[in-house]
């Protein structure tokens, strides 16, 4: 069996990008051959993918995580489109599945001909992923919710989520039933994270430090992280927030004028892109790993923080919650500021939940086992479907 995998950029190592190099990886334990099409690889994930065969464009379609204006998104997602389809139209006749993942990879996938299409949905596909959008917008974001629903009932075989509320939540906007394939983790990484640098390095003696892990985004929700921040500052007075991702857009703007504005530059801080044993190194001397996300992205990120035997805080909107309420893992819940003060007060407690976390996540949570159930699936569709054409 050979297997194309779809991915829009591979420009930093986040979550998605997690997902489909150790997807390629046990693929070719288990004797598939896979390739990854993606628009950019920057040399950071380049360094991670040895072995595996990355096929790219010769035209460079930069990674733009901010868009100067609406007209610009459009601009750039006809772009991205027609790059990633010329990509599958090019070399998808040699493959016997196409495994899309992020959008706009299920777009460009769309009217090549090809039959045997799954879909790795990541995360639930946002059309303008934008704070305070004016009515217009979000009357052409509704319209474009139907085009993407049109077009991915008309081209994917399988739909793949992660969890039960995403299944819930993708299976009900395009009427289709779905898969749930828990991911992996990279256990032996964060299990392996060391402090004992970390605090020296960054300034960190005497603090109760919650971590937040993920790119800028107001689908992260960073802004309730700082908010509960600022109701907690007199009750734990050495309380600080660390922002581990990329930002630089208008939603870190937003943050940073909220932070002078309430006089938290000494609580939170940005620490931009780091390094997964970076941040694990961060996780090892956290108090609270906090997740206010809404529903969009972020499934690995609490997981690999439980490896690191930090308590975790999630909400209840995105998707990793339901695995951790069920399991007992940590804290879902929207009264964040309430969650990180019981941790605070009853730390030798969460201590216990965030050890049985650790466990559970090592017997359960392994990438050998995702790409298992995966292939699974992709024998199932060429079963039922024959040829890729």
């Amino acid at each position: 069996m050979k297997v194309l995998i779809v991915h829009p950029h591979m420009s930093f190592y986040g979550g998605a990008e997690t997902v489909v190099i150790n997807l390629a990886k046990e693929l070719k334990k288990l004797d598939v051959e896979s390739s990854v099409a993606t628009l950019s690889i920057s040399e950071e994930v380049a360094s991670l993918c040895e072995g595996l065969d990355i096929i790219t464009p010769e035209r460079r379609y930069p990674l733009v995580l901010r868009n100067r204006s609406f007209a610009a998104g459009i601009k750039r997602l006809i772009n991205e489109v027609n790059g990633l389809r010329r990509l599958v139209n090019a070399f998808g006749k040699n493959y016997d599945v196409i495994n899309i993942h992020n959008f706009p990879a299920t777009w460009a996938a769309a009217f090549t001909g090809f039959k045997n299409i799954v879909w790795m949905c990541n995360e639930p596909p946002d059309m303008w992923n934008k704070e305070g959008s004016s009515i217009l917008l979000k009357v052409i974001r509704e319209v474009g919710y139907h085009i993407d629903r049109f077009i991915v009932r008309r081209t994917v075989q399988r739909l793949c989520v992660a969890d039960e509320l995403n299944g819930e939540r993708m299976g009900g906007r395009y009427g289709m039933d779905f898969d749930i394939i828990s991911y992996g983790i990279e256990y032996d990484l964060f299990s392996e994270g060391d402090g004992r640098g970390i605090i020296e390095k960054y300034g960190l003696q005497d603090k109760f430090i919650i971590t937040q892990v993920g790119t800028i985004t107001p689908q992260k929700n960073q802004m309730e992280s700082v908010k509960a921040v600022k109701e907690l500052k007199n009750e734990v007075p050495n309380i600080i927030l660390l922002l581990v991702g990329p930002g630089n857009n208008d939603y870190e703007t937003n943050i940073r004028n909220y932070i002078r504005e309430n006089k938290l530059d000494n609580h939170v801080f940005f620490m931009g892109h780091l390094s997964k044993n970076e941040i694990a190194d961060i996780y090892c001397v956290s108090n609270v790993a906090l997740f206010p996300v809404k529903t969009q992205g972020g499934w690995l990120a609490p997981f690999e923080a439980m490896c690191t035997l930090v308590p975790v805080v999630v909400s209840e909107t995105m998707g990793a919650a339901s695995i951790i309420k069920k399991e007992g893992l940590g804290n879902v819940t929207c009264n964040y500021a309430g969650a990180i003060f019981n941790i605070y007060t009853n730390g030798d407690l969460y201590k216990k939940c965030a050890m049985k976390a650790k466990e559970w996540v090592k017997e359960n949570l392994t990438w050998t086992n995702f790409a298992k159930r995966k292939l699974r699936i992709f024998e199932d569709v060429i079963k039922n479907r024959g040829g890729n054409r």
